[in-house]
């Protein structure tokens, strides 16, 4: 199991509990106080992230803690792309793209920086690209795009 996978995972157990009277073993939809499968299941998850370090560790001949915590970061990041779109209304309208070798030298249409080559960027509707927190926070104050008007955007 690589860090996608596991972070697909644990998006699946937080959807769980998050939307519980969704799911036949729990009709009433409340919390449980007591342990409960999808804890098990996090657990379970959390014994395979460090199993995957520690493989990684063995076949690199690193310290097992480094490569572990660059394992749960590397799972964290991908779970956060896994729940953007969840996470705010905002960003449900945005693409995710990568900054290819003749964009390079593209500007950000908020910040006017320089998107880098292989930098992860934010696409609208109209193909315009921007910096992640540029057009995020431009987005929750204004519902256009900065450079064409572009007013194709999730409703807030």
């Amino acid at each position: 199991m690589d860090e996608i996978q596991i972070a697909k995972s644990k998006a699946e157990i937080l959807d769980k509990l998050t939307n519980s009277s969704n799911y036949p073993d729990n009709p009433t939809g409340r919390v449980l106080a007591k342990l409960g499968g999808e804890e098990v299941d996090w657990e379970r998850i959390s014994g395979v992230t460090a199993e995957l370090a520690r493989w990684r560790a063995r076949a690199t001949n690193r310290d097992f803690r480094t490569v572990l915590e660059e394992t749960e970061l590397r799972v964290t990041v991908e779970l956060a792309r896994i729940l953007e779109p969840t996470l705010d209304p905002v960003l449900k309208g945005l693409k995710e793209v990568v900054v290819e070798e003749e964009e390079e030298g593209g500007l950000c249409g908020v910040c006017q920086e320089e998107m880098e080559v292989g930098e992860d960027v934010r696409a609208m509707g109209c193909t315009h690209k921007f910096h992640l927190f540029c057009i995020y926070k431009w987005l929750k104050h204004k519902n256009v795009c900065p450079l064409c008007r572009y007013s194709g955007v999730t409703d807030q």
